[in-house]
């Protein structure tokens, strides 16, 4: 190896400590009055949710580039991929991820050096392994929540058609949430549960259902919950605008599986034309060839 390597090697370890110790010191900075006494008013300070050796990573690594705005950003996307209390788990995933990226960027550097590449490549492709792989953790999460809001989408008309017969049976509102919370599971019913559990704890019915729609942020929840809302203010029957929205609700899946199934019939294309039509014209040209053959000499 050459000098020049071992120096690039040994001036990206030293970033990597220097790193270490600024985040550190911002780890065991001085708690603030709101911090101390947050333990005895119910509160919790986020440093001391953990204290195993994945808590002590947290507090090590976690960057102080991270904002409270950001966080709270980050907390609804998380809560939109059924996340919502892994934001140190998260930030976790992205160092790790990104610790995969230098490592593997640092492994292709190397064997670029030995094949007589430029050492600043080392540091470059780490780098860039880095970024990719904070890239691949928020990926992951979109992923996560896109199929999340699929699944909500799919449980919601069975869900608005259990709570159209529990309220047409003659329950109110609130308990036909309750109801249909503890008999059916998926997505949906645990956001179900935790607007009962707002309700318990003093929300208005309106602000639980909100809720809902905000944590899920599904075009179809939101529209399920405007109907319920305007429901209840205008004091129109319940059941008929539940039943309404299920047909809705089932339209729009119907929908949505027609636009997949279009889509899938164009990527049906690919392997029609590029494989399956030359070998049925292959077999169909094959005979006429091989008669060319044995009639002319």
């Amino acid at each position: 190896m050459s000098s020049n390597s071992i120096g690039a090697i040994i001036g990206l370890l030293f970033a990597g400590g220097l790193l270490l110790v600024v985040s550190r010191l911002g780890a065991t900075r001085k708690l603030k009055i709101a911090q101390r006494i947050a333990p005895f008013i119910g509160r919790r300070d986020a440093r001391q949710d953990d204290q195993s050796a994945v808590g002590a990573l947290l507090v090590l690594f976690k960057p102080r580039v991270f904002t409270r705005k950001s966080d709270s950003a980050l907390s609804m996307r998380l809560g939109r991929a059924g996340r919502g209390a892994e934001l140190d788990r998260y930030r976790l995933d992205q160092v790790l991820f990104s610790a995969i990226g230098v490592i593997a960027g640092g492994v292709v550097g190397l064997l670029l050096i030995a094949k007589g590449a430029p050492a600043i490549g080392v540091v470059l492709l780490a780098a860039l392994g880095a970024v990719g792989g904070v890239l691949g953790a928020d990926r992951r999460l979109v992923t996560q929540g896109k199929n999340r809001q699929r699944r909500i989408g799919q449980q919601l008309p069975t869900v608005a058609e259990l709570l159209a017969f529990a309220v047409a049976a003659g329950e109110s509102p609130v308990v036909a949430l309750e109801r249909v919370a503890h008999t059916t599971t998926g997505d949906l019913s645990d956001e179900i549960r935790v607007a009962i559990a707002d309700l318990h704890a003093g929300f208005t019915l309106d602000q639980a259902l909100r809720g809902i729609a905000d944590r899920t942020g599904s075009p179809d929840v939101e529209r399920f919950v405007d109907g319920l809302i305007v429901s209840l203010e205008r004091g129109t029957p319940l059941a008929e605008v539940l039943r309404a929205q299920a047909a809705d609700a089932r339209a729009a899946d119907r929908r949505a599986l027609m636009e997949i199934a279009g889509r899938k019939d164009v990527a049906m294309l690919i392997p029609v034309v590029f494989f399956i039509l030359p070998t049925v014209v292959l077999i169909a040209l094959f005979p006429g060839i091989r008669s060319l053959q044995l009639v002319v000499p």
